[in-house]
């Protein structure tokens, strides 16, 4: 566990400082153009921003991110065709998209994922589900649909949680820690909602694009929180949103 904190802050340390001379350098040709220098206008276009997100992403995570080859490989399609019309069909990035989504689910469910093979618990969900949870670390992916996870774990670690055109839904609130638990999250044009105690202390260092992070819970003393008892939410939430309350 320590080993992994390491390398995902080195990880994390190398994105935000991409990410940052990404950023001036976007607002520096942008101030070129506005002075009346000739740039061109795809350089700081919508396309070359989900390229930039999708580049930074893959290095914060080791380039295991699914979705970040989804905003790269968007992003490139709609630039080609700012290049070569009608080269690439828009109407087939969607389909495609669907399709990645299939498959990267059964690779996952086969176990042909080593990541996953290490899990106690993975599942792919495209329907609506509700279960508990008494597994210390898990995985969940919901795809066009719902899912309502109860954790009942004494010693919750944490969780690898994907939402695509769907909803989670986690409580917490009947699970304990024992040290820092996280929460991986990656939210695409659906929702997170997780029910954490009062008394857990909340971290937050999620990337959000066109999306955002809501803190529900009741204000309460800083002396009424447990130190030992802290929450990290990591990943990434793109078009969607993520909301933290005290109970469901």
């Amino acid at each position: 566990m320590e080993q992994f904190d390491a390398d995902y802050r080195k990880r994390e340390q190398q994105s935000k400082i991409l990410a940052g001379v990404l950023v001036i350098a976007f607002g520096t040709l942008f101030l070129l153009d506005r002075s009346g220098i000739d740039i061109p206008n795809w350089i700081y276009s919508w396309k070359m921003i989900l390229i930039a997100v999708g580049v930074v992403s893959l290095i914060k995570h080791n380039f295991q991110k699914f979705w970040a080859y989804v905003l790269i490989g968007v992003g490139a399609v709609f630039l080609i065709n700012e290049f070569q019309p009608n080269m690439i069909d828009r109407g087939l990035i969607v389909p495609v998209v669907v399709i990645g989504v299939g498959v990267t689910i059964l690779w996952k469910a086969l176990g042909f994922d080593k990541h996953s093979r290490k899990n106690k618990d993975f599942e792919a969900v495209v329907f609506d589900s509700s279960e508990e949870a008494s597994a210390d670390y898990f995985e969940t992916s919901t795809v066009f649909g719902g899912t309502e996870k109860t954790v009942i774990s004494k010693n919750f670690r944490g969780a690898k949680i994907t939402s695509v055109f769907g909803g989670t839904e986690l409580n917490l609130t009947h699970a304990d820690l024992q040290q820092p638990a996280i929460i991986d999250a990656t939210t695409v044009f659906g929702g997170l909602t997780i029910a954490v105690p009062a008394d857990w202390r909340l971290q937050s260092e999620l990337t959000t694009i066109f999306g955002g992070v809501e803190e529900k819970r009741p204000m309460v003393n800083a002396s009424e929180m447990d130190d030992n008892k802290v929450l990290i939410l990591k990943g990434n939430c793109f078009f969607g949103g993520v909301e933290i309350h005290n109970y469901l």
